[in-house]
């Protein structure tokens, strides 16, 4: 399979203010809001450089049980790849279980069961625009930066 690079990753965390401020102090970047996906039971922001801060929506959820099991940490490393069809055709012949597929305006993606990936969701994507769109939101400040 053909990876373009890291395309983000996602730290799951109990604090999301507290984890923000953090890593704002830390590596000197902001965060913008990417809101609730409900589909996902996340509340996530992201920053420039690719670092996506997760915690539960809701509080019986799927997140909140993996918080609470496993406690904060990387959650997802997400590679962008040139074609995901190929890439998705490779993981699973290689026995790794895919456990989503789909499309999120000009992102396509897929990620695959972290029992098959040494504990690590690992999402594949393929981005139809030239623009990276969670770029794209941070310079259209679809996002807002958030402060203190």
């Amino acid at each position: 399979m053909r990876v373009l690079g890291i395309d983000h990753v996602a730290i799951r965390v109990k604090d999301l203010d507290k984890a923000r401020k953090f890593f704002e102090e830390v590596f000197e970047t902001t965060f913008h809001e990417l809101g609730d996906v409900p589909a996902l039971d996340i509340r996530s922001m992201i920053d420039p450089l690719g670092l996506e801060l997760v915690v539960p929506l809701f509080p019986n959820g799927p997140t909140s049980r993996v918080l609470e099991k496993h406690g904060e940490g990387m959650t997802v490393l997400s590679f962008k790849v040139a074609n995901l069809d190929e890439a998705v055709s490779e993981m699973t012949a290689k026995g790794v279980r895919m456990t989503n597929r789909g499309w999120n305006g000009d992102l396509e993606g897929a990620t695959f069961h972290p029992a098959d990936t040494f504990g690590v969701l690992i999402e594949l994507v393929q981005y139809h625009k030239e623009e990276h769109p969670l770029r794209t939101c941070i310079k259209k400040n679809v996002g807002r930066p958030l402060a203190d």
